[in-house]
């Protein structure tokens, strides 16, 4: 059995927030890229179980906020609970199949960004789309665009780390 250590998590997330700020953002279908760091943080969470789920969603979320113009803990307490949530929910379904896997990914990125929107509308006295817009122009392109990417790099990631559906992890 291969364990991944807290500290290979978090090299895991510093790429892709790396890759999140470079090579893909240049990368773009109808104007969305995918969310790199909540794809890391669902597979954090589906694999090593909702501990994992729960800090690397938490690391993730605090490094988005370091980094981006939004207001602060917002994004680290939304990647910390759908990273949590996702452990939880982890032993109902097969996790190496590549169709639940997108799905996974799919439903989570569209929450989260959902869930963001309606946070940060309650903070905000005016916000220029309303929910629906924002949902079907931008949410809706990112959760499948996401979706998509993370069945390649999930494979990658079983295979690096010799993930398996009955072991444990940390």
């Amino acid at each position: 059995m291969y364990k991944i250590t807290r500290f290979q998590i978090y090299l895991v997330l510093l790429i892709a927030l790396f890759l999140q700020g470079s090579v893909v953002n240049y990368v773009k279908i109808m104007g969305s890229g995918p969310d790199l760091l909540l794809m890391i943080v669902i597979f954090f969470g589906l694999f090593l179980g909702p501990a994992a789920g729960l800090e690397s969603g938490f690391v993730a979320g605090f490094l988005r906020d370091i980094f981006a113009l939004d207001f602060l803990w917002i994004n680290a307490v939304i990647l910390a609970l759908s990273g949590f949530i996702v452990g939880v929910i982890n032993t109902q379904f097969f996790k190496e199949s590549k169709r639940a896997d997108f799905i996974f990914v799919l439903v989570f990125t569209a929450l989260s960004m959902s869930l963001h929107y309606l946070i940060v509308s309650a903070l905000v006295n005016s916000i220029a789309l309303d929910f629906w817009d924002f949902f079907i122009s931008s949410a809706i392109p990112t959760a499948v665009y996401t979706g998509l990417v993370s069945v390649p790099v999930y494979v990658k990631l079983l295979d690096i780390y010799h993930l398996k559906e009955a072991e444990d992890y940390l």
